[in-house]
């Protein structure tokens, strides 16, 4: 589905009582069998330097990431009461750095921040990730608060959410074709899940961290992307991997996918560099309309082309079209 149009929308999600835990891992089921994409909103929450998406269908909601420390309680959990949204089906923790896992323990834990007492958002079919463990407060806090509930992915996986199917494309440096790209034992980013949805027509891209080939020496990052492209095919719209950082979002790699809408979620006044203009220039060459949550690095003469909300940004998909706040 090749055009989009601004308009402002808000997010409405209903949800019942939770039903209890009952699996943790993909059904690899097709996809929806109608061309309609009913109801699916994609949310790209403003968490600062960090990450956080929510995806809902028929109201069924699967968060993607949390954002850092404190995100959690001081955005994602307002916005999800703002929208009345009392239930989760999933929460995916792409990757284990702080700027995305940080927030997941305070959502679960709910407004009063105590787990084990009523107002706890458990997600109903578990939190996914990649598996294994890692160092650092935010992951034990991580560990701990999802001892029961996690699960595993793996390439191939399927889970649905309402009318769409999100598919475990990556991770672990695994495609889902087989194919496995040897990583360095810290080498998190590469490691990272990524997840295609698809709804009808529509897709959607979520690269979380992945890495492309960039960087500059001695800190130059393993190219999956290219790998991982032809498993992609076009999409609507892209999650640029990294925060637009250098090391991702190279330039075979968007010939390839061809996004019509790239998605960046930076935080102003990060010490990263985020988002590179290299990255900028690359998908606005590309023909994409970039939209950023915050402006992170960018340069003035940027802002005439890139799209800052300051704020979260809203994808809603109809039958017809897709529409962005």
């Amino acid at each position: 589905m090749k055009r989009f149009l601004l308009i402002v929308i808000l997010l409405t999600a209903g949800c019942g009582a939770l039903p209890s835990l009952d699996r943790l891992r993909g059904t690899g089921g097709s996809n929806p069998s109608s061309s309609k994409a009913e109801s699916l909103r994609l949310v790209f929450l403003d968490v600062g330097q960090g990450d956080s998406t929510l995806i809902s269908s028929s109201n069924e909601v699967m968060l993607i990431d949390a954002g850092p420390v404190n995100a959690g309680r001081n955005v994602v959990l307002p916005f999800l009461k703002q929208q009345g949204i009392m239930e989760l089906k999933y929460i995916v923790a792409t990757h284990y750095h702080d700027d995305h896992i940080g927030g997941i323990p305070e959502v679960i834990k709910g407004e009063d921040q105590v787990l084990g007492t009523s107002d706890d958002i458990i997600p109903t079919n578990g939190v996914l990730d990649r598996g294994g463990e890692y160092e650092g407060p935010a992951y034990e806090e991580y560990a701990s608060t999802t001892d029961n509930i996690r699960g595993a992915v793996h390439p191939g996986d399927n889970y649905t959410v309402g009318s769409a199917t999100v598919e475990v494309l990556a991770a672990n440096g695994e495609l889902m074709d087989g194919t496995k790209i040897g990583l360095e034992p810290d080498d998190e980013n590469s490691a990272g899940i990524v997840l295609l949805l698809n709804d009808g027509d529509f897709s959607f891209l979520d690269e979380a961290d992945l890495t492309g080939g960039g960087g500059d020496p001695p800190y130059q990052t393993i190219d999956i992307e290219t790998s991982l492209a032809p498993l992609v095919g076009n999409v609507d719209v892209l999650k640029v991997a990294h925060h637009g950082s250098q090391t991702s979002t190279n330039e075979a790699f968007i010939e390839a996918v061809s996004p019509e809408l790239a998605v960046i979620s930076a935080g102003d006044g990060n010490d990263f560099g985020h988002p590179s203009e290299e990255v900028i220039d690359r998908l606005l060459d590309s023909g994409a309309e970039v939209y950023q949550t915050e402006r992170g690095w960018l340069d003035d003469e940027y802002l005439d082309d890139v799209q800052i909300t300051d704020g979260p940004i809203t994808i809603s998909v109809s039958e017809d079209d897709w529409i962005i706040e």
